[in-house]
């Protein structure tokens, strides 16, 4: 397939301006005649043995010559989309193992190097800021690659992070359905469920992978925090426990720990969470609130203020922050202020209705 839709929505690259490989190896190699016919398997042969010794630029033209006598070869397409995906010209990588895909799509090394060069294409459309090119990479790449469930999964997650979020999840169970056995695919497809609050299948994905492997502490750390969010506290616990107990050293599940034990007012346990998470993480905003709360509760409302104005540097999006903080501030006869903070936190509130409220942290452990 002609690669110019894609090329359109990607201006940023240097090479944008070049015409496709098929088109320009034409305009530069003259019409071979017919006794100057080379045997193409030779030609590809040498052309390896060139790249082999560093000389890239003759191989390419080596490559070119064979195209010219016999464009659909899969050894001189392979061949030069393996140089061209080398030298970070993906496109034209693309469309060489384009080729051979049209004629067999099963042939594994065309349908790696399409894999490749899609995915680092989408990944140089990321890193310049244009989420929409990278989709289009991929689900041009999907055209080719059909049951492929690692561009599946490299689609869903793209998708996830535009905030597609049911047609992310789409996605992401094909790719299961394709590699059932594979537990990295649930991975993603686990925690679009959640934001998605689709609870029971993100719990049977969580138990699924779990079941392969049971010792990954981020994943029992996922799963504690799938049953908090459903007020299954104990069941809860239970996890988050077992991630520390696999992972002393992390944040998270101590927080969560904390959280638990905050919402039942068990407030001494709950600074004590608080405390360990602060300890590794000195700005993280939930814990930095979950102290904020606790000093509110005793009545020390010139420690939760100073708790909780952290709190809002660290994790200005974090509704409860600025909500106590108003509460404090109004506490503290700091009328203006705390106006300003509850205004703040209704219009958080309104902004996040049904989802999950954000809190920057560090990753899970």
């Amino acid at each position: 397939m002609i690669f110019r839709g894609l090329l359109s929505f990607l201006p940023y690259f240097a090479f944008i301006a070049l015409p496709l490989i098929a088109q320009e190896t034409v305009l530069q190699v003259a019409p071979m005649q017919a006794d100057q016919v080379e045997d193409a398997t030779a030609l590809v042969t040498q052309a390896r043995a060139r790249i082999a010794a560093g000389d890239v630029d003759v191989a390419q033209q080596m490559l070119s010559r064979v195209l010219v006598i016999s464009p659909n070869s899969p050894e001189a397409n392979l061949a030069l989309g393996d140089l061209m995906l080398n030298r970070h010209r993906y496109p034209e990588a693309m469309e060489r193992f384009e080729t051979v895909l049209a004629i067999d799509r099963r042939v594994s090394k065309a349908r790696l190097g399409e894999l490749s060069a899609a995915t680092a294409l989408a990944l140089d459309a990321r890193r310049a800021g244009d989420q929409q090119a990278a989709l289009l990479c991929l689900n041009h790449a999907r055209e080719s690659l059909q049951d492929d469930p690692t561009l599946l999964h490299a689609i869903g997650i793209q998708l996830y992070d535009m905030n597609r979020l049911a047609a992310s999840n789409e996605v992401l169970l094909e790719a299961i359905s394709l590699a059932p056995d594979e537990p990295s695919m649930y991975a993603v497809a686990r925690v679009v469920e959640a934001d998605r609050q689709l609870f029971t299948a993100a719990e049977r994905h969580f138990t699924e992978y779990l079941a392969a492997r049971p010792n990954d502490a981020s994943a029992h750390y996922g799963l504690g925090h799938l049953l908090q969010m459903q007020q299954r506290n104990r069941e809860a616990t239970v996890q988050l426990n077992k991630s520390i107990e696999l992972q002393p050293v992390q944040t998270e599940s101590y927080y969560q720990l904390g959280q638990i034990a905050l919402d039942e007012h068990r407030d001494q346990e709950a600074d004590n969470f608080f405390q360990k998470t602060l300890a590794r993480a000195s700005n993280h905003g939930g814990a930095l609130t979950g102290v904020g709360i606790i000093a509110f509760r005793k009545k020390t409302y010139r420690a939760a203020a100073a708790s909780l104005r952290s709190a809002v540097v660290a994790s200005p999006d974090y509704q409860p922050a600025h909500y106590y903080l108003g509460l404090t501030l109004a506490r503290l006869n700091n009328k203006n202020e705390s106006a300003s903070e509850l205004k703040l936190a209704v219009e958080l509130a309104n902004k996040q209705q049904g989802k999950e409220t954000p809190l920057p942290a560090e990753p899970p452990p």
